[in-house]
């Protein structure tokens, strides 16, 4: 079984989507028309179907319903293959899944619909007091609110954004904030300040995954030495326009390994393999350190295990990145496309680099997150240069060696750069 491509399933929200929130406009005035006023939440729905990078950014908004709501039941639904991750965080009591792979032909977009309608029956035996959609603007999940009968259901609005108006209570979502804000406002915990790193949850690696981990380390020859280096060159089948060049990757980890003599982890999904073994391929035989790839070989578990043990992770916009800089890790962000404002690494050891020529970002949630490059090919990812980025990492790592602890907080935030040199005053010359 194969997961649906994501833009396909964007296709069909878009064209099925926008067809079903017509057809279900008298349910809509219905329960409009015999609407009360909703009791004490004791059972709390979430939805959050994509993403792993945004389900570690909803953790905030998560303990906001947690204050607001401390003896209801918190059940999150998510797609099937973020459940582990989800189970790991820790943060509700139930997660419910949607199983999106599918065999070829009919007969498997026969199989997804047959469980989206058992999927819809569940929630309506389970009689939620709220609902509470953290979907942007996806047409789908405000279906599913709908669907699920609860008293109230809350989402995002969009005046540019069409979603049956299905939803009691909707909150505008400012793309001048972080995403990890907006969640926290919708879930009714918006305090006039940005979200800072500590009221996020990270999701703890367990000792299990940490020794099979350290198994495959060793099968790969990294059992000692002074540690790794994580590089996450993917960007997940949403948007591949965030991933920085393939080629500045395998130079980075070249130089990681044989100037710095680090070993060097690249990461990636099974479905990534094929790019991650084309960069480690490209770096080549190097000397000092070591280039290990290990896309598609690592559990959920296992990958944070990795990410939690790295000395630095260097990553382009994408969950692992987020999952890193929640861990603590030192985290280098590589943005272009898209804006570290709404979707920068929160850590008290992370850092985005951004270089944005005058089109970027070009990526927003209103557009479903289509990239619209007016050049042609990512020149905001191109002019970010291999020797900034390694000077970025290189000063992590000297950091976590000679800065005390309680001072590390003060190298992260957004370096914006010009010409190849962050323009902050750390990285000034003169």
């Amino acid at each position: 079984m194969q997961a649906i491509p994501m833009k396909r399933l964007q296709r069909a929200d878009q064209a099925l989507g926008i067809a079903l929130c017509v057809l279900l406009q008298p349910l809509r005035w219905w329960r409009a028309l015999w609407r009360r006023e909703p009791r004490e939440a004791r059972a709390v729905l979430l939805v959050k179907f994509w993403g792993i990078g945004s389900l570690q950014l909803l953790t905030p908004a998560v303990r906001a319903l947690r204050r607001r709501h401390p003896e209801a039941r918190l059940t999150l639904l998510t797609l099937e293959s973020n459940a582990a991750f989800v189970r790991g965080l820790g943060i509700v009591d139930e997660v419910l899944t949607l199983d999106v792979s599918t065999g070829s032909g009919a007969l498997g977009w026969w199989r997804i619909h047959l469980r989206i309608l058992r999927l819809l029956a569940s929630l309506r035996r389970r009689r939620f007091d709220r609902v509470v959609d953290f979907e942007f603007f996806t047409r789908f999940s405000a279906l599913v609110s709908l669907a699920a009968g609860a008293q109230e259901t809350s989402g995002f609005a969009s005046p540019s954004v069409w979603r049956g108006d299905f939803h009691d209570r909707t909150v505008p979502f400012n793309r001048y904030w972080h995403v990890a804000r907006n969640f926290r406002a919708l879930a009714g915990g918006e305090n006039g300040r940005d979200v800072e790193p500590d009221e996020l949850d990270a999701y703890a690696p367990r000792r299990e995954d940490q020794a099979s981990l350290a198994a495959k380390l060793d099968a790969a020859g990294l059992a000692s030495g002074p540690g790794f280096v994580v590089l996450n060159p993917n960007a997940g089948e949403l948007s591949l326009e965030r991933r920085w060049p393939a080629g500045s990757f395998a130079e980075l980890a070249r130089r990681l390994a044989e100037e710095d003599g680090l070993d060097v982890v690249l990461i990636g999904a099974p479905s990534e393999a094929g790019h991650v073994r084309a960069i480690a391929a490209q770096a080549g035989p190097v000397r000092g350190g070591r280039v290990i790839d290990l896309a598609g070989r690592l559990s959920i578990g296992e990958l944070v295990a990795a990410l939690a043990a790295a000395r630095t992770v260097v990553s382009n916009d994408s969950g692992p990145m987020h999952v890193a800089a929640a861990l603590g890790t030192p985290t280098i962000g590589l943005f272009g496309p898209e804006t570290p404002v709404m979707y920068g690494p929160l850590g008290e050891r992370a850092s985005a680099l951004w270089r944005p020529p005058v089109c970027s970002p070009c990526i927003n949630v209103h557009e479903n997150k289509v990239a619209n490059c007016v050049r042609g090919f990512p020149e905001c990812l191109v002019n970010l240069s291999v020797d900034v980025v390694l000077e970025e990492a290189r000063a992590w790592l000297l950091d976590a060696e000679l800065v005390p602890a309680g001072r590390r907080r003060a190298r992260g935030g957004l370096h914006v750069l010009r010409g190849g040199l962050p323009l902050d005053a750390e990285h000034a010359r003169p």
